[in-house]
């Protein structure tokens, strides 16, 4: 490595990532949501072996309301992390998460241990809330039980 690189590693080494900071979401309804699966393949066709051991299960109407009084007046982006290990899942690759909301927020999708961006703006209220659709897709190969998380939301200040 040439000493212009060396010298460039070692400046991105030293600049800080973003720190992304769990929102306080006490303010939503609390409820333990039972969704009942059903099979995408219908029998009919040629499918290959990911599409007929594919489940989807819908979740609708969820509520969030996420404290963000810290933060009015400052441009923030807000996203929905799924955690790394979901209980009933033998691999997070076996599981999908996509959502529609019905205001505020943006659609998106995620899987375990990754984020999505749903709000990039200015933060003008104590409590930003929004109802969350989820449609939850399984690989029934990696199942093992009822599936169990809860998605969190993060926020990350940015420059105007």
């Amino acid at each position: 490595m040439g000493r212009a690189a060396m010298i460039l590693a070692a400046l991105l080494a030293a600049v800080p990532a973003a720190a992304a900071t769990r929102l306080d979401d006490s303010l939503s309804p609390r409820q333990r949501v039972q969704a009942t699966t059903r099979w995408v393949y219908d029998g009919v066709g040629d499918w290959n072996a990911d599409q007929r051991n594919a489940l989807v299960a819908d979740i609708r109407a969820m509520e969030f309301r996420l404290r963000t009084a810290a933060y009015v007046g400052k441009t923030a982006e807000i996203y929905l992390a799924l955690p790394d290990h979901v209980s009933g899942l033998r691999a997070p690759t076996g599981m999908r998460v996509d959502w529609t909301t019905r205001g505020r927020f943006s659609p998106g999708s995620a899987t375990p241990g990754t984020r999505s961006l749903v709000f990039r703006g200015k933060i003008t209220e104590p409590v930003m809330s929004d109802y969350f659709d989820f449609r939850v897709f399984i690989d029934a190969r990696t199942w093992e039980r009822g599936i169990e998380f809860d998605p969190v939301f993060e926020i990350e200040l940015v420059a105007p």
